[in-house]
C-alpha cells in the first residue's frame, strides 16, 4: 500500500526558513498545467497582496515563458515538475516516467538557475507502487492535494472562490489551473480575503517543511492519491 501523509492543521511546527518569526497559519495555493497566458495575473495579485504560491509546470511550455518562470522565482514564488507532457504515469513504461521527470527538472533548473524542489505532482492525481519506486529512485517525494477547486471543470470564478472559502483551512494545498481565466478572475478575490482572514500564503516547499521536516522520496504528501 503506498504510504500517504495526511496535510492535516498543526500547531506543532509553525516556523519555516523564511518566516521564522510568522505563526500565522499557511495555506499553499498551487497552479498546474502552465506557465500560461494567466500566469502572470495570478503573480500580479501575489505580488501586490504579499504572497506565494508554486506552480506545477508542464515542461514543454518551460521555454515559450522564460520570464513568466524568472518572474515567478524572483516573486518568492516556486517553480515545480510537473512531467514533461501530462501523461497518466501509471500506464507508460519505466523509461518514459523518468525521462518525463528528468527532462522536465533539467529545463527547469537551467531557466530558473537553482536546484528542482525535490518533488512532482504527477498528472491527474494518478500514481501508483511502480511510479512511487521510480520517484523514490530518482529522489523526488509525491505532492498531491488536499482541497480541488475543480476549476477545469467548472470554468466559473464564483464555484472556484466559494470553495476555497468555505472549504480551505490551516495546512491547505488547494488545486488550482493558471490555464484558465476563471480561475484568475478567482484569485482577485480568493488571495486578498485569505490573508484578511489572517492565513500566510506560502510555497509546498514552506508549507511541507514545516508540517514534516525532510520529505521522504517515493512518499505521497496529500489526501488525493490513487492506490
Amino acid at each position: 500500500m503506498l504510504a500517504i501523509l495526511l496535510m492535516a492543521p498543526t500547531t506543532a511546527c509553525s516556523a519555516a526558513p523564511r518566516h521564522v518569526q510568522d505563526t500565522r497559519p499557511m495555506i499553499a495555493l498551487t497552479f498546474d498545467d502552465g506557465p500560461a497566458q494567466h500566469t502572470d495575473r495570478i503573480l500580479d495579485l501575489l505580488e501586490r497582496y504579499g504572497g506565494q504560491a508554486t506552480f506545477f509546470v508542464v515542461g514543454r511550455s518551460v521555454e515559450e515563458w522564460q520570464e513568466t518562470i524568472r518572474r515567478t522565482i524572483n516573486l518568492g514564488s516556486e517553480v515545480a515538475n510537473h512531467t514533461w507532457l501530462h501523461p497518466d504515469l501509471t500506464d507508460i513504461s519505466d523509461q518514459r516516467i523518468r525521462a518525463e521527470l528528468q527532462t522536465t527538472s533539467a529545463i527547469i533548473e537551467q531557466i530558473t538557475g537553482l536546484p528542482r524542489p525535490p518533488f512532482f505532482r504527477p498528472p491527474f492525481g494518478l500514481t501508483d507502487e511502480r511510479v512511487a519506486g521510480i520517484a523514490a529512485e530518482l529522489g523526488y517525494a509525491i505532492v498531491t492535494w488536499t482541497l480541488d477547486t475543480r476549476d477545469w471543470e467548472v470554468r466559473n470564478a464564483d464555484s472556484v472562490y466559494n470553495i476555497i472559502m468555505n472549504e480551505a483551512e490551516e495546512g491547505s494545498v488547494i488545486l488550482m489551473h493558471d490555464t484558465h481565466g476563471t480561475t484568475a478572475d478567482a484569485m482577485e478575490r480568493v488571495i486578498p480575503e485569505l490573508i484578511a482572514r489572517g492565513y500566510r500564503l506560502v510555497t509546498v516547499s514552506e508549507l511541507l517543511y514545516s508540517l514534516y521536516g525532510e520529505l521522504k522520496p517515493g512518499r505521497i504528501y496529500g489526501t488525493y492519491a490513487f492506490p
